[in-house]
């Protein structure tokens, strides 16, 4: 066996700050609300996010040096059986997501190396687009596959780099906007203010307050992810002592990040003059932001023509450096993490013998080439373009989205069970009052509860019946899939623990 490697508290600060925090969702914040944003991000942390890290971190504290994460959370709280359907739930999630972030790695790989997103085009080297992503993503699922069996180094390596990659665009997008901010210093209060008046982004709504609910829930989805760097919690030091810190220290960080971005991008952009940018839309806004930056720093600077258009390149090229990175590196943790928990996590009986094998390096191999094998055939699938594969897709996103929710809510209404039976000691939890730990269950529920509300009716809104009721089946499918394979072992005689 090789020697188990191991994240210290620095790093482990380092790695889920950057995993949750997106750069991508506050960059996109700025763009649809300006300043407007800002109450919203307060909001979403105060009511959601911060409580439900407090709740992660209380369960880590816990049950850090286990594998099942969700599972072996929810197992005491509430029942085995109904913590494998919500890890089952919790890993299904993460599939479809793992296909599209599969299929995107070649975008910010080709801006990288040529400047422009080679996909926009009809064809490249002869082969038509479609088909040089779908091969660059099956060599990517396979690649990646290999390397992360080669062990959890491999892992923690591609997270320091995407980690790191992420610190060097935040500190680059925040020098350069101060420079903007000392160089004219008189339009910052204007700025601001076209932010404060700028119109909606969101058809339907207006400029009140409670009409850009919408915006609530996109607040939510950018704290998603401390789930998924919870899974490698029995790879930290000290687990059940320095896991819950690392996690309470990174979500004041993750919304300090958060809100001191868009104040300082308010302040120091334009934002009616970036809208009115025909080349600037929410599917390359990144690159666009950043761009924009580059000639308004080169502006300020006074840089000739050529020198501009360098520091252009190098701007857009790093962001497509870094969210490269951040693919890598988000894959490897969600390639591996949820697989884990539910394969290694979860009672060994419910899965037949091969899948939870483990090789020296402690990876469970077999699933791991399952798992890459079945995400080929859909991405092959998908490539192919036909009308029911691209269909059965949409409705397999569509599935998961509700489901992607579920299991957040699931851990947070255990939560109460969880105090009540007292698992732990009084003097072990972070929030020694009952009521305050019960409120902040709530609190994590009723924005949840929101937000799955929403995505449900938004398309019955829309006319779009079959989507709504795909959002509602789908978490009873999977479910039903989750029961019948641990009814299997039960039936087997072997009684699930």
């Amino acid at each position: 066996m090789s020697q188990k490697k191991h994240v210290s508290l620095p790093q482990l600060v380092l790695i889920i700050t950057t995993t949750v925090y997106s750069f991508s969702s506050m960059s996109t914040a700025f763009y649809m609300m300006g300043i407007k944003a800002l109450p919203w991000f307060l909001i979403a942390g105060g009511c959601y996010f911060i409580p439900y890290a407090l709740i992660v971190a209380q369960y880590t504290r816990k049950y850090g040096n286990r594998s099942g994460t969700v599972y072996d959370w929810l197992k005491d709280a509430l029942s085995p059986k109904a913590a494998f359907v919500t890890a089952f739930l919790w890993y299904c999630s993460y599939f479809t997501w793992m296909v599209s972030l599969f299929m995107k790695l070649v975008i910010p790989l080709s801006i990288l190396l040529f400047g422009r997103d080679i996909t926009a085009e009809a064809s490249w080297f002869g082969i038509s687009t479609p088909w040089l992503v779908a091969g660059f993503a099956i060599c990517a699922v396979a690649l990646l596959t290999w390397l992360i069996n080669r062990g959890f180094g491999t892992i923690l390596r591609f997270l320091k780099v995407s980690s790191l990659a992420m610190v060097g665009l935040l500190l680059l997008s925040a020098v350069s906007n101060f420079t903007l901010v000392f160089a004219h210093p008189t339009e910052v209060w204007a700025n601001i203010q076209q932010g404060l008046h700028a119109p909606s982004f969101f058809e339907g709504t207006g400029d009140q307050f409670f009409s850009q609910l919408p915006f609530f829930i996109f607040a939510i989805t950018a704290f998603g992810g401390l789930d998924t760097v919870a899974s490698l919690s029995d790879r930290t030091k000290d687990s059940r002592r320095q896991f819950p810190k690392g996690l309470i220290y990174s979500g004041v960080i993750i919304l300090a990040i958060y809100i001191g971005g868009i104040i300082l991008w308010s302040g120091a952009n334009d934002l009616g003059t970036l809208r009115q940018t025909d080349q600037m839309h929410l599917g390359n806004l990144m690159y666009g932001l950043m761009g924009s930056l580059a000639g308004s720093l080169s502006k300020t600077l006074g840089l000739s023509v050529a020198a501009s258009g360098v520091v252009y390149q190098i701007y857009i090229r790093y962001t497509a450096f870094v969210l490269f990175t951040a693919y890598l590196g988000l894959l490897s943790s969600i390639s591996f993490g949820p697989l884990k928990s539910l394969i290694q996590g979860t009672p060994k009986n419910l899965w037949p013998k091969q899948l939870t094998k483990l090789n020296n390096q402690e990876m469970p191999f077999k699933a791991l080439h399952l798992q890459a094998g079945v995400i080929i055939l859909v991405i092959l699938a998908v490539t192919l373009n036909t009308h029911v594969a691209g269909e059965l897709f949409n409705q397999l996103t569509y599935m998961t989205n509700v489901a992607r929710a579920m299991p957040y809510f699931v851990v947070a209404a255990s939560f109460p069970f969880f105090l009540k039976k007292r698992i732990v000691a009084d003097q072990e939890l972070f929030v020694s009052n009952r009521k305050l730990s019960n409120f902040l269950s709530m609190s994590v529920c009723a924005c949840i509860i929101f937000a799955i509300a929403f995505q449900i009716w938004e398309p019955f809104s829309l006319g779009h019946y079959s989507d709504a009721l795909t959002l509602i089946i789908g978490p009873i499918v999977f479910s039903t899939i989750a029961a019948l394979l641990y009814r299997r072992g039960d039936v087997a005689g072997m009684r699930v623990e």
